[in-house]
C-alpha cells in the first residue's frame, strides 16, 4: 500500500515522522507544484495521501466523492483511494475536536472567537459546532456573520476561550501576533492551531498570563491519527497517539534549563547530553565569545543591559528546534523576550537547588556573596516559576537528577 503527504513546499513538515509511528507501509512526501499535480492526481497510483497547504481546495474537482463533513467544510486533508474512487475527508476538525476532549476544554455553550475566516477556520468551527459552542468569526474585514478585530476587543468580555486558525505568527515570521492577549479579562483558554514553532507567541504570552495553551502540533498528530484509521478502513489503538508525540517531540524540541547560579545547569548539561546523545549548548560561552571579553569585565565597562542584549540575541539563534540541551545563565529569565525565543521550540526545565546549597562565585558580579544569592533567589524565584514546564530539584545524585529529567521530557 503506497500512502503520502501532497503540498508545496514540504520542508519543515513531521508527516513522515508521525505517520510512521502509526502505520507500517511505506508513506512520502510528494512536494509538487500545481502544474504537476493534475498528472498526478488523474494516475491514483496510491492507496491514501494527505494534503496540505495550497492544495486543500484545488484537490476537489478530482474526487468521485466526499464525506458530509467534508462537504460542509469545503476543504479536503485526506482523500481514500477506495478501489479506483478517490473520496474525501477532513481530519483536522477531528484533531481538533479530539485535542479539546483529551485535554479538558469544555466549549459547550461557551463564547469562543475563531480568528480568521479561511479553510482552517471552516474546519475548526465544524468541530466547535458538533461540540455545542457558541462561535464568533473574527476577520480584518466586516462581512455578514463576522465581526473585525476592533469589535472583538470592545466586546473582549464575552469571551472565554480565543482559537487562532490564521497563519500569522508561522514560521519564519514567529515575531507576530494576530491579536494582543492582554486586552483580554475573562480568557482561560488560548489554542493556537499552528505547529511550527512549537509554541507561537499568542501562546507565550497567553502562557505568561496563566493562560491555559495548547497547539497546532498536538491537532497536527491527531488529524494524522484518524487519516490512518481511514486509510486502513479499521479503528486503531489510540494509546499510540501521546507515545508518537512524546517520541517526535524529544527527538526535535530543545531541553532549556534554567535555575539560579550554581544550581548544576552546567554539569547537568554535559551529562545529559551524553546521555540522550544530544548537543549541548553553553549559553555563557557563546555570550563570553561575542563579546570577547569575560561576563563580568562585561558588566563592569558595559553594565547588564548591554549583556542581556547579547544574551537575547545568543537565544535568538537558537529558536528553531535542532534537539538543543541548552544551558542558560541565572538571570536569562530577566528577559522576557530572551525566554519568548528559547520557548518556541523548547521545553524549559527549571533546576531547583536549595537556597544554602548555592554558592557565592566571583566569576558571576551578580552573585558573588551569600547576600547578593539570598536577594536573587527571592528575586527570581517568581520569575523561574513562571517561565519553566518542568521543575527537577538537583539536591540528589547527578545521574538521578539526569533519570528525573529524561522521564518527564519523554511523558514516561
Amino acid at each position: 500500500m503506497k500512502f503520502g503527504l501532497i503540498g508545496y513546499p514540504l520542508g519543515h513538515s513531521w508527516s513522515k515522522e508521525i505517520h510512521g509511528h502509526f502505520i507500517s507501509h511505506p508513506y512520502e512526501m510528494y512536494e509538487m507544484k500545481e502544474d504537476a499535480l493534475d498528472a498526478f492526481l488523474k494516475s491514483k497510483d496510491f492507496d491514501g495521501l494527505n494534503v496540505t497547504i495550497p492544495y486543500k481546495q484545488t484537490v476537489i474537482p478530482y474526487l468521485d466523492a466526499m464525506d458530509e463533513a467534508c462537504q460542509r467544510i469545503g476543504a479536503v486533508n485526506c482523500i481514500v483511494n477506495e478501489n479506483g474512487k478517490l473520496k474525501g475527508y477532513n481530519t483536522d476538525y477531528i484533531g481538533f475536536m479530539e485535542m479539546l476532549l483529551q485535554n479538558h476544554v469544555d466549549v459547550k455553550d461557551k463564547n469562543v472567537a475563531v480568528l480568521g475566516t479561511g479553510g482552517a477556520s471552516k474546519a475548526i468551527c465544524e468541530a466547535l459546532q458538533q461540540l455545542h459552542a457558541n462561535i464568533t468569526l473574527v476577520s480584518r474585514n466586516q462581512k455578514d456573520g463576522v465581526i473585525t478585530y476592533d469589535t472583538l476587543y470592545e466586546n473582549e468580555k464575552q469571551f472565554e476561550i480565543i482559537v487562532n486558525t490564521t497563519p500569522i505568527g508561522m514560521y519564519p515570521k514567529c515575531d507576530e501576533t494576530v491579536i494582543d492577549i492582554h486586552r483580554f479579562t475573562n480568557v482561560n483558554t488560548v489554542v493556537d492551531v499552528i505547529a511550527n514553532p512549537l509554541m507561537t507567541r499568542l501562546q507565550f504570552e497567553a502562557k505568561c498570563m496563566g493562560i491555559k495553551v495548547l497547539g497546532g502540533f498536538e491537532m497536527l498528530v491527531r488529524q494524522a491519527f484518524a487519516a490512518d484509521e481511514l486509510f486502513l478502513h479499521q479503528k486503531m489503538d489510540a494509546s499510540m497517539i501521546y507515545p508518537c508525540m512524546n517520541d517526535l517531540l524529544y527527538a526535535r524540541r530543545n531541553i532549556i534549563l534554567i535555575g539560579m547560579p550554581t544550581a548544576g545547569k552546567t554539569t547537568i548539561c554535559a551529562s545529559l547530553a551524553k546521555a540522550a546523545h544530544k548537543k549541548p549548548i553553553e549559553m555563557d560561552d557563546e555570550i563570553v565569545e561575542k563579546l570577547g571579553t569575560s561576563i563580568k569585565e562585561c558588566f563592569a565597562s558595559k553594565g547588564e543591559a548591554y549583556f542581556r542584549h547579547v544574551e537575547t540575541e545568543v537565544a535568538k539563534e537558537h529558536r528553531e528546534a535542532k534537539g538543543e540541551i541548552i544551558s542558560c545563565g541565572g538571570g536569562v529569565i530577566t528577559q522576557k523576550e530572551t525566554m519568548r525565543y528559547l520557548s518556541e521550540n523548547g521545553i524549559v526545565i527549571w533546576i531547583k537547588r536549595d537556597l544554602h546549597n548555592l554558592f557565592p562565585t566571583d566569576s558571576r558580579p551578580l552573585s558573588s556573596s551569600e547576600e547578593a544569592i539570598k536577594k536573587m533567589y527571592d528575586d527570581r524565584y517568581p520569575l523561574y516559576e513562571k517561565y519553566s514546564d518542568i521543575q527537577i530539584e538537583n539536591n540528589e545524585t547527578i545521574d538521578k537528577v539526569i533519570h528525573k529529567i529524561i522521564t518527564c521530557v519523554r511523558g514516561e
